[in-house]
């Protein structure tokens, strides 16, 4: 009974650790997870929000201000009035006049009603709001181009793992055969010792390359905000030749790449600002009301009774006339700033168009390298099958067989290298002409 208990736990044990070990994920389930779980997210979420409220800020000069303000004052020592010496008195009065306690309550509405810096932040709002949108997208395109570089070195080592495993089955295989041989005495323990170097070089690749797979498998944690303790594992792509099929395209729309919008948004910001400064020199208009109410007497308590009150309402303009220079300056700073603005946007849209223009010639030696390595795969496969079965004939030595399959292996190896460098090289190229979650949706 005890024996069925502890087989019983250790099978729900086992079940539990392969179902864990068994999550596997595809490259739009990874960005998926991407793009709801990486922590940047809400980072520019936050400045979406922060857009806003400056919008709200600008808003708020434009309505009622209203304030309120209560005093209470303890005359400690009131000022001396004299009166000179005359027809009053041969000699000088001193007089106090006032009383020992004051209180004060007064409260005052101001609206603005004109004042043209207040009007330009206001329509500043708009393209502040647009950046921090545009920043948000921008995040979201470099999460997911870093979390599918990170799933296509991944595939990298899965691909290899699988070539170094089926070489391994083969070798085993090949192996069992020569024992026999060996023990017939139909072949030279050098022959057999030769096949059993070959496949512990076979494992040692594996090892290293199970290493460097769990080393790529954390950075595409790393790259999705996954904790490294979770277990992950990729979905290989069913057909990769599926993917390769590209049109090449020698021009790109510069204008419709994020970085541009942003920075031309930037520009615009940059203009407001310019005519902010030059409206500084305009006059302001406001108007305000005043309602207020005040009690006083020599006595605390007189101070909080008979309350007298009184109102006003006015008009108030201000003209700048000089400000020693400094609107100058501020004016002339934020004309130099737009004028390198509007030169970076020049430089950076000749960077982006050689960015993409580099992509593209990548690209294409890719697909060339592809094409390439695919023939050299099928004349290695084809010349190790015939020197399989010309060995098995007897007519070609295991020599011959171990330096073809030598040969099919490195073409194998060379086309799965040249297979994730075409995809790597699509990456960049995609997002280089800002149609990168497009191509990614293929997948």
């Amino acid at each position: 009974m005890k024996t069925r208990k502890l087989l019983f736990y250790l099978w729900l044990a086992l079940s539990g650790f392969s179902t864990q070990a068994q999550k596997v994920m595809t490259l739009k389930e990874c960005i998926a997870f991407t793009l709801k779980n990486h922590i940047s997210n809400s980072i520019y979420d936050n400045e979406i929000a922060i857009a806003k409220e400056k919008s709200r800020e600008a808003l708020a000069g434009y309505l009622p201000q209203v304030n309120t303000t209560i005093t209470f004052d303890d005359n400690l020592k009131r000022q001396v009035s004299v009166i000179p010496a005359g027809a009053f008195s041969p000699t000088e009065i001193r007089l106090q006049f006032g009383n020992q306690y004051n209180t004060n309550g007064t409260a005052q509405v101001d609206q603005v009603i004109f004042d043209k810096s207040m009007l330009v932040g206001i329509k500043a709002a708009e393209p502040n709001n647009q950046v921090s949108l545009l920043k948000r997208e921008q995040n979201q395109d470099n999460l997911i181009y870093s979390t599918t570089g990170a799933y296509f070195q991944v595939l990298v080592y899965v691909e290899q793992e699988k070539i170094l495993l089926e070489n391994e089955k083969k070798y085993r295989e090949l192996l069992g055969i020569l024992k026999l041989r060996l023990d017939k005495g139909v072949i030279k323990k050098t022959e057999y010792d030769r096949t059993q170097v070959s496949l512990n070089n076979i494992l040692s690749q594996k090892s290293i390359l199970q290493a460097n797979k769990q080393v790529a498998i954390n950075k595409l944690k790393n790259a999705m905000g996954m904790p490294l303790n979770e277990p992950l594992n990729v979905s290989e792509i069913g057909n990769y030749e599926s993917f390769v099929a590209v049109s090449p395209e020698n021009t790109a729309d510069i204008t419709n790449l994020l970085d541009y919008r942003i920075q031309q948004n930037n520009i615009l910001l940059q203009e407001f600002d310019v005519k902010r400064k030059h409206a500084a020199y305009l006059p302001t208009v406001s108007a305000y009301a005043r309602y207020g109410v005040m009690a006083f007497g020599n006595e605390i308590n007189q101070s909080f009774k008979n309350w007298i009150d009184f109102s006003a309402i006015g008009l108030k303009v201000n003209v700048p006339i000089f400000s020693g220079y400094r609107k100058s300056s501020q004016v002339q700073q934020a004309e130099l700033t737009l004028q390198n603005a509007r030169a970076n946007l020049k430089i950076n849209t000749n960077t982006m168009d050689m960015q993409f223009q580099n992509a593209n010639a990548q690209l294409q030696k890719s697909s060339s390298d592809l094409a390439t390595n695919r023939e050299n795969l099928n004349l290695a496969k084809e010349v190790y099958d015939n020197s399989e079965l010309e060995y098995q004939k007897g007519v070609a030595t295991l020599s011959d067989l171990l330096n073809s399959d030598y040969s099919y292996k490195e073409a194998q190896s060379n086309y799965v290298t040249s297979l994730i460098n075409f995809l790597s090289s699509r990456l960049e190229y995609e997002k280089s002409k800002g149609t990168l979650k497009s191509y990614i949706s293929q997948f």
